[in-house]
Formats: C-alpha cells, sequence, structure tokens
C-alpha cells in the first residue's frame, strides 16, 4: 500500500479546508471537481450517480464541459456498462476503493476490447481512475478521473482518493441534508414538517406543532430550551462537523435529527426489529433487487434456505412482499443497507 508523504497530505487538508469553507446543497457541483482535479491530475472528473437496478442516469456532473466528438446515448452506455471492468468488480464485490482501469486489462487489451472501441474511443480516454462512495445498487455514486493521453495514473493518485473516500462521502451527506432542510424550511409554513428555528443559544425561536409534538413525545417538555441530550449532541457537532443525525430510538420508533444552519429537521421512523446477521445481510440483497438465486449463488447457499430467512424476515417487519421490505430499509437507511 502507497504511503502518501506530508507534501500530498498536506494538500488533501487543503481541499478538505477548502470545501468546508463553502455549503452547498450540491455535494460535487463544478468548482470541487476542479479542486479533485487538481489533487489528482487528469483531464476531466467526472461525479455519475446511477441506479443500476433500473439502468437510470440520476446525475452527472463535470468538472468543466467535456467536448465528446461522438455522441454515446444512455441505451448505448448501458449495453456497454456491464463490459466495464471496473464497473463489473463494483457489481460483483461492493468494493468502491479507488481503481485503475490498468489493474484489469494491458493497454493491448483494452484497444481490442468492446468498451475501449465503443466507448473510450469516442470520448478520447485512454487511462481511467475511479472511486465511488458506499451505496446500494439502486443509487450508486462514483467520481471517475479520466485522461486522454499521456501517462497512466499512479499509485499515489490512488492513495490520495482512498485517503478521501469517507471524507467525500460525508461531504455528500450533509449536502444531502441540507437540501432536506432547506426544502422543509420553505414547506413548513403550509405543511406538517416537524422544523425547530434555534437561536444563537440554542434556546427554540420556532417549532412547528408537529416538531413540538415530537420533542414532548422523546425528550418530555422542555419549554423555550432544547433538550439537554439534543443541545449536547449539537456542541460536539458543532466542535467537530459530522453529517450523521442524532436518532433517538424509544420502544419501536425512532426519532432522527438531521441539522443545519440554525435548524433543526425532525423525522420519526419506525426502527427495525432485531434480525439476525444473516436475515439483516439477505434483507440488504434484496433491497438491492437481488432475486433469491442471486442471493443464494452470492452467500453460497441454497434458495429454499433464502426463502425460509425471507419468510422469518416478513413475519419480524410485518410486511408480505419482497417491495415493501426493500421500503422498509430505504426508510431506515436513505444512503443505502447496512454493509
Amino acid at each position: 500500500m502507497h504511503r502518501l508523504g506530508t507534501a500530498d497530505l498536506g494538500r488533501v487538508l487543503g481541499f478538505l479546508d477548502e470545501v468546508a469553507s463553502t455549503e452547498t446543497d450540491e455535494p460535487f457541483p463544478p468548482e470541487r471537481l476542479a479542486l479533485l482535479r487538481g489533487l489528482v491530475p487528469c483531464d476531466i472528473v467526472s461525479f455519475s450517480e446511477l441506479d443500476r437496478v433500473h439502468e437510470e442516469a440520476l446525475g452527472l456532473t463535470e468538472s468543466q464541459p467535456f467536448d465528446c466528438p461522438e455522441f454515446v446515448s444512455e441505451a448505448d452506455f448501458w449495453k456497454l456498462r456491464h463490459e466495464h471492468p471496473m464497473c463489473h468488480h463494483q457489481d460483483v464485490t461492493g468494493d468502491f476503493q479507488a481503481l485503475k482501469l490498468s489493474d484489469f486489462l494491458t493497454p493491448r487489451a483494452l484497444r481490442r476490447s468492446r468498451i475501449y472501441n465503443d466507448l473510450f474511443r469516442r470520448w478520447g480516454v485512454e487511462h481511467e481512475l475511479e472511486v465511488g462512495l458506499d451505496a446500494p445498487m439502486w443509487h450508486t455514486k462514483v467520481f471517475l478521473f479520466d485522461r486522454c493521453g499521456g501517462r497512466d495514473f499512479c499509485e499515489r493518485d490512488r492513495a490520495v482518493l482512498n485517503v478521501l473516500r469517507p471524507h467525500l462521502a460525508q461531504l455528500y451527506l450533509a449536502a444531502q441534508g441540507r437540501r432536506r432542510l432547506r426544502e422543509a424550511l420553505v414547506l413548513h409554513e403550509r405543511t406538517e414538517a416537524a422544523v425547530v428555528l434555534l437561536e444563537a443559544t440554542n434556546r427554540i425561536a420556532f417549532a412547528s406543532a408537529a416538531a413540538r409534538a415530537l420533542l414532548d413525545r422523546y425528550f418530555g417538555r422542555t419549554g423555550l430550551g432544547l433538550p439537554d441530550q439534543l443541545a449536547s449532541w449539537l456542541r460536539e457537532r458543532r466542535r467537530a462537523p459530522a453529517p450523521d443525525p442524532l436518532r433517538v430510538v424509544v420502544g419501536d420508533r425512532s426519532l432522527v435529527v438531521h441539522a443545519g444552519d440554525d435548524a433543526l429537521l425532525l423525522e420519526e421512523r419506525q426502527s427495525l426489529p432485531r434480525l439476525t446477521p444473516r436475515e439483516q445481510e439477505i434483507l440488504d440483497l434484496v433491497a438491492e433487487g437481488r432475486t433469491n438465486a442471486e442471493i443464494a449463488e452470492r452467500l453460497w447457499v441454497s434458495p429454499g434456505t433464502v426463502r425460509r430467512h425471507l419468510e422469518n424476515v416478513f413475519a419480524k417487519l410485518g410486511v408480505h412482499t419482497r417491495t415493501a421490505a426493500a421500503r422498509f430499509v430505504r426508510e431506515q437507511h436513505p444512503s443505502g443497507p447496512r454493509r
């Protein structure tokens, strides 16, 4: 494993300091991707979000406009994607660590491949480095670093991205939370959103009726002051910013609190019942859209064993279909099933 030197670690910290100074509802706008391009030199950096289960593009952002001489349709992309060695590796293993195209194909083998002649050649790409955020198949999030010539990416480039990977995940979650909170603030006067607006001293300046009901239910009556647990969490969050929401479990329900600027968004969810590790593993794969046969092959068990585990899971969740079980997981873990 390549160890980064002091200079490279300083560049990584400089990138994190710069992005921390600006808050956006979009996690990786072109200007942030341009900063990444400065860390790992290349011709273009892209951030791609895909639903690989339903073969839909959910979003694509590039560090600068990419002038592709030959148009590649989305339909053509999905026909070819399964031949992309890094995409195939991610599908099979769920591993989104940084990988180079040359980890899988020699230059000669690459130029003989269909993926090169039908896709990379049309884009002018000769070398590619990918890194992704841990995510379910229905919403993968991958950064692509492309070079149109010159030398291949090196182990230093790979190490930089692997060091950055958990921080990129935090940036994504933080932007997602800010976006959801701002949407709630816009709508709170016309809806039943559970929103709390705070004064500088963490006193409650405003709480919607839904928010007040949730605060009373989970913390007891607190008047104009925040509950101690909430206030302590906010103080810790300011000292060491983190995107993770606060979760408070009471019985079979849980309260999830998102923070942003001087406001809180409260959501109540049903807690997942206690599942065995194998049941949880199978439920996560169901939520990814896997069939019983695919799950059985993945876990080295028989389809009958998968079916019996699913019957137990459905009974514990109180549902009767795979769709309902998958929805249960998404509601509990919006960023993807647990791994």
